[in-house]
């Protein structure tokens, strides 16, 4: 069955056809076939032209079973459209970025009482650093926690981020959408700072009030590439998560 927009390719080449003719016009028709001739000699003649017929058709079924098997080899190695290709084909063929949490390594290290406060720790660890393909993920660009209603904002009294868990750099917490990515359009917090490598970064946000942790989404933002993931982030006093998706 012919597919629209798909070169049908010939047969054979045409210098085998025409060597073809050419061997059988030759063979075929310059054999008499007068009935003047010996009946015996007729009966071979005869016998030649059926045999030559024959030898004939063979070479022209051989050639177009040739034809069909170059014909298959080529539509084997035939590379697929973009509407055909997978996600697989992307990563593999095109080294193509895509999103990849399975690298994310983010971690509660401590919830701690302060001053009457409570300072929340994370860390953020890429395992897997590269260019983004075959498994591994790009250096960490930024991270957000998108906080659900039943989350206080009011109870944030700071922020701040490090490289190595104890010097720290605070900044003033402000929840808004983040115009850079598309895989989140809710309003969150965002730790504007990444990794570098497999090393550890470090986050801490200071609460007003003890909430307990929650298994909660959050997104990361590494080349172009945003993805959600889960991680213990702060959950409700009444039980429920503190974030949502």
């Amino acid at each position: 069955m012919l597919t629209p927009g798909k070169t049908v390719s010939p047969l054979f080449d045409l210098k085998e056809y025409d060597l073809l003719l050419i061997i059988f016009k030759s063979c075929y028709f310059a054999l008499p076939a007068s009935p003047s001739l010996p009946g015996f000699i007729h009966f071979k003649i005869q016998t030649m032209k059926t045999r030559l017929f024959n030898l004939s058709v063979i070479i022209l079924s051989m050639a177009l079973f040739i034809s069909c098997q170059r014909d298959a080899q080529e539509q084997l190695v035939t590379p697929k459209s973009p509407d055909e290709t997978t996600a697989g084909d992307e990563l593999t063929s095109r080294g193509r970025a895509v999103c990849n949490t399975d690298v994310y390594d983010v971690l509660l290290e401590s919830k701690t009482p302060v001053n009457g406060n409570w300072e929340w720790v994370w860390s953020f660890q890429n395992t897997n650093p590269g260019n983004g393909t075959n498994g591994t993920a790009q250096d960490l660009s930024h991270w957000g926690i998108p906080f659900g209603a039943c989350f206080p904002t009011s109870s944030i009294v700071g922020a701040a981020y490090s490289s190595d868990g104890i010097n720290w750099t605070s900044f003033t917490p402000i929840i808004h959408v983040d115009p850079s990515v598309s895989c989140l359009t809710t309003p969150v917090l965002k730790f504007d700072f990444g990794t570098v490598g497999s090393i550890k970064s470090y986050y801490r946000l200071t609460l007003s009030q003890d909430f307990p942790p929650a298994w909660s989404p959050a997104y990361a933002k590494s080349g172009s590439n945003c993805c959600i993931f889960n991680f213990d982030g702060i959950g409700c006093n009444d039980g429920g998560g503190g974030t949502e998706e």
